[in-house]
């Protein structure tokens, strides 16, 4: 049983270390650049985005880690297959706060997160039918995925 909660705790490991480092350099280069972007009238206060991304970084650590204890005995090579999926994902996911917060290149940011969001997808269909847990843990993730897609996309437009 505890050898199981090792695998979970490597997952959150990893998935909060990219976190953390990622947070590190949107908190760094948030002034004076994206201060001063025109922002969208829907576009939430930036306290909302540590909150939001703590809970889905939970998430989606949990969801990958039912979904490979799942299927480590039956489908070894899945579950490998499906957690280097996750952490490739992970790399594009966390790739982002370099590319729009320290590039400042919105655009290539927005494409940045359309790849998120078609990973998000691909992730969410081969967990669906081993874990369906796994599968609804993802759709919050997914859901502000496009939200951020939408306000990416829009700043990219209004500034």
């Amino acid at each position: 049983m505890i050898k199981n909660f090792k695998s979970l705790i490597l997952i959150l490991s990893v998935t909060f270390l990219l976190s953390f480092v990622a947070g590190y350099v949107t908190q760094s280069n948030i002034d004076p650049w994206y201060q001063s972007l025109n922002k969208l009238s829907f576009s939430p206060p930036n306290w909302i985005f540590g909150p939001v991304w703590t809970i889905l970084y939970a998430f989606m650590s949990v969801a990958i880690w039912v979904v490979y204890e799942k299927s480590k005995k039956s489908e070894l090579d899945f579950s490998k297959k499906i957690l280097k999926y996750y952490f490739y994902h992970l790399v594009v996911n966390f790739s982002w706060s370099f590319v729009f917060f320290y590039f400042h290149l919105i655009f290539l940011a927005f494409i940045n997160i359309l790849i998120i969001i078609i990973a998000v997808i691909l992730l969410m269909s081969l967990y669906f039918p081993r874990s369906k847990i796994s599968f609804i843990l993802m759709i919050p993730y997914l859901l502000w995925v496009i939200f951020a897609a939408v306000l990416n996309f829009g700043l990219y437009l209004i500034n």
